[in-house]
């Protein structure tokens, strides 16, 4: 093994000739020019349905006419056998446990294709980025790597198959994958992932303990197997290029609002690895180019001399490249803050009298530096002195407001999926990703670098990961293969910011030396926390503080819990909080839950739910919901009213960390950011992309530039907090709010002004003090607007506020997972409203790339009465769901006596955008032609 490099483990086996071989190694997972993704053409069938061996159903001669037929690849074998009819509708109702055989992971799977391979060139290499989690590898009609060396869900596995291709000829490719097993006497996945909280262990998969005293398990039936990631065949000439990547250090940004890269400079080096795959020395230039449109190219090169079957890093450093140090470079920002300019790294590897290129590797990069702090907020004493982790972009302070991302289920490989959740999270204005492992798809991570989204990335809580004391030799090297190929994939994309080697545990000693050893030998330059577990314990036993905590919350709170200072969980760095019972549209309800299982709620609903005590039957939200807005008699009502309960919560979380300020506000990301499956495990958006009232909440609250009343939450109550918010790039000055209090009869019962306000940029600052006001309705509207000095309205947000106070209670008893208040508000007014009938009317246009289709809906209220909650949806039918995805400028909106709100919806211009149905919380539905 070399030091400095990427770890190289050599496959031998005993019965091929000495001059055989085969490689296992990290990659990243995105083609270049000279790979081709072998992504048509293959079948699936079970090993125990098929009788012959590999050397025979690799040879051109075998007949899978019997095979399952496999519509795209990537794909796990459920998602496979799915789609192939098998088991049709998964993911409605309980269908996923009562018509699959919940023993498929028990079984091994073939996977067979065939493809050409192209003539001239000197070496083919058979790249396998994803397999889970173990396999044979056998191509026309040899094994070419065994289940001893292909192992791990997280190993990118690469396999020098030259000496068994046939050039220019087809070939056939078969993988017998096996899925995950048990480990000394523990039902456990290995090293690979479940989805543990995520689904309901009580109902799906494996119901048994890991250990003594912990709780049980879920899998999906198949447990994930499969090839998960795409496979490629890469072909070079005698020396390939392999892993380059380009590391920005010194990156000097002088504060110029407006303008932040004038000034600034930074110092590039440049990595690549070349291997040399011939039995003789080769003497040859590794040279490139850095480019971007409007900058002068950067040249670079290097004479290498190989050994024969030789791997070496070649650095290109600033001291012997001065030209490496760049001013005024355009720089890599997130999208909040500025663009994401992007450059491009071409090299290439030259040798022989011909100068002919061997093989030739390109990357996208960005420059740009991610450094981490710790603040003096000393929250948690109980584990010792720190402060919280934060983190600056290019010198600047960076508040994270994000949300944890999950690939589906099944990990369907998607694309347009992945890119039309991004534009979701831009929408939005969450400024960061995370994943707790379940790193499936590079492909939307090019799509984070293109749009500017910063991302963090580590390993997952709770099952095999943080088993430590019963790895055995093999996990402790899948383990330190995994760490190797992640980071080797992630460390070249600019929006990659945070590495997290644990999740809820603290890696002993030995396992975190490897993985800090792993983060230096291959120049990780971004930020890296051991855990993200305020309370994980060492190896002495003794709590260690890592500057971020999990106090959840994990179940529904009321906009005082975040607002009050009272709770810690709502302070500091988070890096997973929110609502694990969220309750989507009742139009996406329909389409997973059977018509005779709407209501009540039932199992056929806590399937679909979360696993942990009160998440698993919907325990919590049921009781928020019925406490302030009184009980439903169906699930249509529930789902309405449970939309408002999600929108003022997911608000006021956002809300919070932006308006309590930075000292003590560092990081929220949502649990979770969308649905995995048709599910109520917390999302801020479900699995059919339906935006509901957790979205135009989160939204809300995560406006760049708002004003934000507190929910009378801190002191005797008496008085609530009104303050401006900025979370834009620059400061903003000449800021005026003005609030109006509403009664529920829609009388305004008070008019307040302040003026001449001024925030500078991540900061806030107290517009005024609201009174209470207890002489009006038992519940009433609180009007906030944002103005600019020539009295154009910025931002507006309305609140409804009752009477009676919520009170989560003693700090003390505030469990993650439960809700148990001393106090509930009292928000059963807003059910006996006056009715409201809204004048709706729509247009539509195109823009100008023809690409998107914008529809503006007009709400006007001719009535005295409050139109409050109006939910607009685009449709296709007079009586049909809602387009999906679509994203509105805003939703749920109030209407005051009067006035005329517009909507505005964007969607792509091929959809069939005809009709707008709108219904308000006090408003009748009404259905009106786009003209």
């Amino acid at each position: 093994m070399r030091s400095g490099s990427l770890i190289r483990a050599v496959v031998a086996f005993a019965f091929l000739a000495a001059s055989v071989f085969s490689t296992t190694q990290a990659r990243g997972e995105t083609p270049a020019a000279n790979e081709v993704e072998l992504a048509q053409g293959w079948k699936l069938k079970s090993a125990s349905d098929e009788k012959q061996t590999g050397a025979v159903i690799s040879q051109a001669s075998f007949d899978e006419a019997n095979w399952h037929a496999i519509h795209r690849m990537p794909a796990t074998v459920l998602e496979i056998l799915q789609e192939d009819g098998v088991y049709p509708d998964l993911y409605v109702g309980k269908n996923m446990a009562e018509s699959v055989p919940q023993d498929l992971y028990k079984q091994d799977w073939w996977y067979r294709t065939t493809f050409d391979a192209p003539a001239g060139h000197e070496v083919y290499l058979l790249e396998f980025p994803g397999i889970n989690y173990r396999a044979e590898i056998w191509l026309n009609g040899q094994l070419i790597s065994d289940s001893r060396h292909v192992v791990g869900m997280y190993v990118a596995h690469e396999i020098n198959a030259t000496q068994w291709i046939l050039k220019g000829q087809r070939n056939v490719l078969a993988v017998k994958v096996t899925p995950e097993r048990l480990i000394q006497d523990v039902d456990g996945v290995e090293l690979a992932d479940s989805w543990f909280d995520w689904l309901n262990w009580k109902y799906m998969g494996y119901h048994g303990k890991l250990k003594p005293g912990s709780h049980g398990i879920s899998f999906v039936p198949d447990r994930n197997a499969g090839i998960w990631k795409p496979v490629y065949l890469k072909v070079s000439g005698d020396v390939g290029i392999e892993r380059p990547y380009v590391r920005s250090d010194d990156v000097s940004v002088p504060e110029s609002p407006g303008v932040p890269e004038r000034g600034a400079s930074a110092k590039l080096t440049v990595y690549a690895s070349v291997h040399n795959f011939s039995a003789k020395q080769v003497d040859g230039v590794l040279r490139g180019v850095i480019s971007r449109a409007g900058k002068s190219p950067i040249a670079i090169e290097q004479a290498v001399t190989l050994a024969a079957d030789e791997s070496r890093e070649i650095t290109f450093a600033p001291a012997q490249f001065p030209q490496l140090a760049v001013s005024n470079p355009d720089l890599w920002w997130p999208y909040t803050m500025g663009k994401p300019n992007l450059y491009d790294l071409r090299l290439e590897f030259v040798a022989g009298s011909d100068k002919k290129a061997s093989d030739a590797a390109k990357i996208r990069f960005g420059i740009r530096s991610i450094t981490q702090y710790r603040d003096n907020d000393n929250q948690f004493p109980e584990v010792g002195k720190g402060g919280n982790f934060y983190i600056k972009v290019n010198g600047r302070n960076y508040l994270v407001r994000g949300g944890v991302y999950t690939p589906d289920l099944l990990y369907r490989y998607d694309e347009k999926r992945e890119a039309d959740i991004l534009r979701y999270v831009k929408d939005l204005g969450l400024n960061m990703l995370r994943w707790e492992s379940k790193i499936s798809s590079e492909h939307i991570i090019e799509l984070a670098d293109e749009e500017g989204i910063p991302l963090m990335f580590g390993w997952m809580c709770c099952n095999q990961w943080e088993m430590w004391d019963q790895w055995s030799a093999e996990d402790h090297r899948v383990a330190d293969e995994s760490m190797q190929s992640q980071i080797a994939m992630l460390r070249k994309h600019a929006s990659v910011w945070i590495w997290a080697n644990g999740s809820d545990g603290l890696p002993p000693d030995p396992v975190l030396s490897r993985y800090h050893a792993i983060l230096a030998d291959l120049h990780w330059q971004n930020a890296v926390v051991d855990t993200v577990s305020s309370f994980a314990k060492d190896a002495n036993g003794e709590p260690k503080w890592n500057g971020i905590h999990m106090q959840g919350p994990y179940s529904w709170r009321p906009p005082t819990y975040w607002f009050c200072g009272k709770y810690a969980a709502a302070r500091g760095s988070c890096a997973e909080q929110g609502d694990n019972e969220h309750i989507p549209t009742f139009e996406s309800l329909k389409k997973f839950i059977p018509a005779d299982k709407l209501w009540p709620i039932n199992d056929t609903w806590y399937f679909h739910s979360g696993a942990n005590p009160g998440n698993d039957i919907l325990i919590n939200i049921q009781h928020a919901v019925d406490a302030r807005y009184g009980a439903s008699t169906g699930a249509e009502e529930f789902s309405r009213k449970a939309q408002l309960a999600h929108y003022e919560a997911t608000r006021a979380q956002f809300e919070a960390f932006a308006a309590d300020g930075w000292a003590n506000h560092k990081m929220t990301i949502y649990w979770m950011l969308n649905g995995h499956w048709p599910s109520f495990f917390g999302n801020i958006f479900d699995y059919y992309l339906a935006p509901g009232g957790a979205y135009f909440g989160a939204k809300a609250g995560l406006r760049p530039l708002s004003v934000v009343f507190d929910a009378y939450a801190t002191g005797d109550h008496a008085q609530a907090r009104v303050i401006v918010t900025n979370q834009s790039p620059g400061p903003r000055k000449n800021l005026r709010v003005r609030v109006r209090v509403y009664d529920l009869d829609g009388k305004m019962r008070a008019d307040k002004h302040a003026e001449g306000l001024a925030v500078e940029s991540g900061g806030a600052v107290e517009a005024m003090k609201l009174p209470r006001f207890l002489d009006i309705s038992p519940v009433f509207f609180v009007r906030c607007e944002l103005l600019d000095e020539k009295g154009r309205v910025l931002a507006e947000n309305v609140y409804w506020q009752s009477q009676k106070d919520d009170d989560v209670g003693d700090p003390k008893n505030d469990g993650a997972f439960g809700l148990k208040p001393d106090s509930w508000a009292d928000m059963m007014g807003l059910n006996t409203m006056p009715k409201a009938a809204m004048e709706v009317s729509a247009t539509r246009a195109v823009n100008a790339t023809g690409s998107e289709k914008h529809i503006t809906i007009r709400l006007h209220n001719p009535t005295q009465r409050v139109g409050f909650f109006e939910h607009a949806e685009v449709t296709s039918a007079k009586d049909g769901d809602e387009i999906l995805p679509i994203e509105y400028d805003n939703n749920y909106v109030t209407v005051f006596p009067g006035e005329t709100v517009e909507v505005k919806a964007t969607l792509p211009a091929s959809a069939n955008a005809s009709w707008i149905k709108l219904e308000g919380f006090n408003t009748p539905q009404s259905v009106v032609a786009i003209r």
